[in-house]
């Protein structure tokens, strides 16, 4: 991939589809999609799927879809060149992109985000045990006062 044909920016584009969508389905949007993004010199950074969620209203008479997220550092012509395919996707309901600024190095950047990743998934998981602990603890002091109670 040339990189010296203009300044690659950092983008993140959010879409959804239908959630009748299968996994095999979505994959191959993601496919598609990419190498869109890939031909007019980009690099994917991230593919995540943010699962399916209830909308606040009714979009093409849907009340649910499956949101799906692609990051990705590439010049701004090929960021065109994917909302048009998005555009004309039956499959795709909404989309929209948001500029996050200037890479410089794709392989750091892509990097940087994984270790992101990793850390919002350690730091979730001790949340979790966190939480699991208070429940487990707060199930014991309710079991000991319910003991109390049944002796007087």
């Amino acid at each position: 991939m040339s990189q010296t044909l203009g300044k690659l920016r950092e983008y993140e584009t959010v879409f959804v589809t239908g959630a009748e969508m299968t996994e095999e389905a979505i994959a191959e949007l993601f496919g598609r999609f990419r190498d869109v993004i890939e031909k007019n010199e980009g690099s994917i950074l991230r593919e995540d799927s943010w699962g399916k969620r209830k909308f606040a209203y009714d979009v093409d008479k849907t009340s649910r879809g499956a949101y799906l997220v692609l990051h990705y550092a590439a010049p701004a012509t090929s960021v065109a060149e994917l909302e048009r395919s998005l555009r004309n996707s039956d499959k795709v309901m909404r989309f929209m992109t948001s500029r996050l600024g200037e890479v410089q190095d794709v392989e750091a950047r892509r990097a940087d985000i994984e270790k992101m990743v990793r850390e919002k998934a350690a730091r979730q998981k001790q949340e979790e045990e966190a939480a699991a602990a208070a429940a487990a603890q707060a199930e014991q002091e309710g079991g000991a006062s319910e003991a109390r109670g049944d002796a007087s």
